[in-house]
């Protein structure tokens, strides 16, 4: 019964009434020491310690298995990427990129790039590495399947520190001008600024249509709805343990945040958002015919894969969405909820 209550409780909150939650970030793991950006890689993450000069490996499904050094020696290592078994690792304090094959049996860094000033964020898409170059005052990418990759210019930016790529976009943090940015890939556009006014954004990673991005300087991890037209910063996550977030990743509705000077690893549930988040994003997707008899069809769906629930909380239908389309004819007559994506409406059987 209790079940059932609290299900009607969530359904009335979504259709209209106005509550809002935060997502609380908490500590999983301590003491790790200057610990920067970070790459998952299954239960495994991978974590840069900056001023212990090199790169440990922690499992964040079971947090009491005591982290491992993967390789040390890394020149004040920041950014972290991952590709066919391969971490690659931008060293800020030596002006290089190295590379450690993660399938050897003894792992060492191998200089892939000298020269470049700086580096720090790191991102693939598809086989090119981009890099955040401070120093070079600019976005850059490498080719890694070439056997000497040679650097591109992508974009200037103002002292780039992380990057983040959604689609056919790059957005990237300009700490010194305490703002983020972005450019549109393979165009000749110029960069446009997304928000300003950020105190020392580091950390950038998305979730939804929200940008998250740490606000070191503030002690504290904003977001962005990235895909309004003038976005505005909002709490992100709400913590008692930040003291200087510099991290972000996320995994499936998990948030992992490294805190520098804290030296922590702290995580947070992002199904935990507004319920007013929730129904903004509702209102863009439209259900017809509601009520329904055969079949229902979705416009504007964030994604293809849906699920539908009874009234008391229980999975009846599931599957992929075929040509915008949902056959709804084994449902017995009544109401229920769909969820494609993290929208959620109701609609009637009859």
């Amino acid at each position: 019964m209790k079940r059932q209550l609290y299900f009607f409780l969530f359904v009335f909150l979504l259709a209209g009434n106005k509550m809002y939650s935060q997502a609380t970030a908490n500590v999983l793991i301590d003491n790790l020491n200057t610990p920067n950006p970070m790459v998952i890689d299954g239960s495994n993450m991978y974590i840069g310690v900056y001023y212990l000069d090199k790169v440990i490996k922690v499992n964040i499904d079971d947090p009491s298995i005591p982290p491992v050094d993967v390789v040390t020696g890394v020149n004040r290592p920041y950014g972290l990427a991952l590709k066919d078994n391969i971490l690659y690792i931008s060293e800020f304090g030596g002006d290089r990129l190295s590379k450690v094959d993660l399938s050897a049996p003894h792992q060492t860094a191998e200089v892939v790039l000298t020269g470049i000033s700086s580096p720090l964020g790191l991102e693939f898409l598809g086989n090119d590495l981009y890099m955040a170059l401070e120093g070079d005052n600019k976005i850059a990418k490498i080719d890694v399947t070439q056997p000497t990759p040679q650097l591109i210019d992508v974009t200037p930016a103002q002292s780039p520190f992380e990057i983040e790529i959604i689609g056919n976009e790059i957005f990237y943090t300009e700490r010194f001008a305490s703002q983020i940015s972005k450019f549109e890939l393979n165009t000749f556009n110029s960069p446009t600024v997304v928000a300003q006014g950020l105190s020392y954004p580091s950390g950038l990673t998305h979730y939804g249509k929200e940008l998250f991005v740490c606000e070191a300087g503030a002690s504290k991890v904003s977001k962005i709805n990235y895909a309004q037209a003038n976005p505005t910063v909002s709490t992100g996550l709400v913590s008692t343990g930040f003291d200087y977030p510099s991290g972000l990743t996320v995994k499936g509705s998990i948030i992992y945040v490294t805190d520098f000077f804290a030296g922590t690893l702290l995580k947070a549930d992002l199904s935990a958002l507004s319920v007013s988040d929730h129904k903004k994003r509702e209102n863009t997707m439209s259900l017809y015919p509601n009520p329904a008899k055969e079949t229902i069809t979705v416009k504007n769906a964030p994604a293809k894969d849906y699920k539908i629930f009874g009234m008391i909380g229980n999975l009846v239908l599931s599957g992929k969405m075929e040509r915008d389309s949902i056959n709804v004819s084994q449902l017995t007559k009544g109401v229920y909820i769909i969820q494609i994506g993290d929208v959620i409406q109701k609609f009637i059987k009859e």
